[in-house]
């Protein structure tokens, strides 16, 4: 984690990246909002004139298909934006986003994005490497889902979760507000797959699971499981699924 004043960022989200005058001017030029759980931020195929730079909280990013069917394809979190690809090419919204619990965002007016970033070499630079880590990660998600098996994606996907978008309860368990049919869908399983092997993982005490809840109880377990031996000895390229989730 990095800081700017008093706030802390998590390590790859876009507002991490920015220098710090960067990173205080894109802050100062948004309206704050607050998105109560279950709140949409943005709707599929809308047009996209704004963008949102997340500050507390997870967003699902959902896309619905053709026949009516919905898929939930990655979580965004604090320090994330959220809406700038509509934004960037004058076309309609890829994907609804929709607030897993409560969340706080800055509202950026296109206008004004278009504008901080043109000002800077390093923000337009920010800007490019934040789109192509989600890009990268689409392609890496297709690998993944041939690779590895469902357990191991299972895993990946809430260890990520655990280390990058939730906090630590005075408990110590990080409590994330994803269904285990959500759980399933990021890490391109199907829902009966995902509760078989959750169930596993309660039988282990690694999770507990509750309506549209998934608590972990321990991360370790998560990363010791989340792909074999040889493979962290040859590991696949990085950000599988953390920049599929950032």
């Amino acid at each position: 984690m990095t800081r700017a004043g008093n706030e802390a960022w998590p390590e790859g989200s876009f507002v991490q990246q920015l220098p710090d005058a960067d990173r205080t001017a894109l802050l100062d030029v948004g309206t704050p909002l607050r998105f109560e759980d279950d709140q949409i931020l943005l709707v599929q195929g809308d047009a996209g004139d704004f963008l949102y730079v997340l500050t507390s909280g997870l967003v699902k990013v959902i896309v619905e298909t053709v026949n009516g069917a919905h898929t939930t394809l990655a979580i965004r979190s604090r320090g994330d934006l959220v809406g700038e690809f509509a934004l960037l090419d004058n076309k309609p919204r890829t994907a609804t986003a929709r607030a897993a619990g409560p969340v706080t965002a800055l509202k950026v007016g296109g206008g004004a994005f278009l504008a901080f970033a043109g000002r800077s070499p390093a923000a337009q630079a920010a800007v490019t490497k934040y789109l192509l880590a989600k890009m990268r990660a689409a392609s890496d998600r297709c690998a993944a889902e041939r690779i590895w098996d469902a357990r191991e994606r299972l895993a990946q996907v809430l260890y990520d979760l655990g280390r990058q978008h939730a906090q630590p309860d005075a408990d110590g368990m990080i409590r994330v507000p994803i269904t285990q049919s959500e759980l399933g869908e990021l890490a391109g399983v199907a829902v009966s797959t995902a509760e078989r092997v959750l169930k596993d993982l309660r039988r282990q005490g690694v999770v507990s699971t509750r309506y549209r809840e998934i608590t972990i109880r321990d991360l370790s377990y998560l990363d010791s499981i989340r792909f074999p031996r040889e493979r962290r000895e040859n590991p696949l390229p990085a950000g599988i699924y953390g920049a599929l989730i950032r």
